[in-house]
């Protein structure tokens, strides 16, 4: 019997609001219909594929360039090169998926440097609108519904470990002398529950983010639903087993399937 692969997907949201109000998805529907639609210039490709499903919008794409392109490939079972079947005039689009859910107004994406893609695509077709992402919580409500911690992470200057007040001087100066000019402590908990001394912890951070070059603070709400918290603002985050076929690409019904169980979680 053949084994059944999977491999992990994370999806990170936030708030999409069209015209400054909710996305209803009547208006979508009626400027963005359900099919593929393709984008390109001389380089690169874009290949999306919209579908409907009850209060979502799925949208399955994935882009392509035609170079860099290593004219041999390795071929594992000869342990030998040859030459890349691939043409130079071809591309192998990455997947990405990505999920409105018209109830919430919020957008789930398995890969955030890919949001301005689906924006492009958005205000094309629905091009009286104005189309803007809004991140979820401050640092006060971060704070307010942050139940465990996984990781936190802290870029600065070495020295300013010191000023900021969160290392100790000895400690920030044996880190300056590897004189290096961005130094990062990384701080790991492994799902621990926050207690008042870490959220203090967490608070004082904040206070210190004027000295920080970076923030990345990891962890889970009392839904047990990821929360990552950065310089560039707050998002929720899913993780998901998905099915993969042997090629090692992800089965969009099943992705879909999965995505939708939890997001109807996290609504109830």
């Amino acid at each position: 019997m053949k084994k059944v692969s999977t491999k992990p997907l994370i999806f990170s949201g936030v708030f999409l609001y069209l015209n400054n109000e909710k996305l209803l998805i009547d208006s979508f529907q009626e400027h963005l219909q359900a099919g593929p639609y393709t984008t390109n210039d001389e380089s690169k490709v874009q290949i999306f594929n919209i579908e409907y499903e009850d209060n979502y919008l799925k949208i399955n794409f994935g882009e392509g360039t035609v170079g860099p392109r290593n004219p041999n490939v390795f071929n594992f079972d000869t342990k030998e090169e040859e030459p890349n079947p691939r043409k130079k005039n071809q591309v192998e689009p990455r997947q990405t998926f990505a999920i409105v859910d018209f109830k919430t107004s919020f957008l789930w994406i398995s890969n955030s440097k890919k949001r301005s893609a689906l924006i492009d695509l958005f205000k094309e077709h629905i091009k009286t609108s104005s189309i803007t992402i809004k991140e979820i919580y401050d640092e006060k409500q971060f704070i307010a519904i942050l139940k465990s911690l996984d990781n936190i992470k802290i870029s600065a200057v070495p020295e300013l470990f010191s000023e900021s007040g969160l290392l100790s001087k000895t400690l920030s100066e044996e880190i300056n002398g590897y004189e290096a000019s961005v130094a990062t402590l990384s701080l790991a908990y492994n799902n621990r529950m926050t207690s008042d001394y870490l959220i203090e912890k967490v608070k004082s951070i904040f206070k210190q983010k004027n000295f920080l070059k970076n923030i990345v603070i990891s962890g889970k709400d009392e839904n047990n639903l990821g929360m990552l918290f950065n310089t560039e603002g707050f998002s929720r985050k899913i993780d998901i087993e998905a099915l993969v076929d042997e090629d090692e690409m992800f089965t969009a019904a099943d992705v879909y399937n999965k995505l939708i169980s939890k997001i109807k979680k996290e609504n109830a």
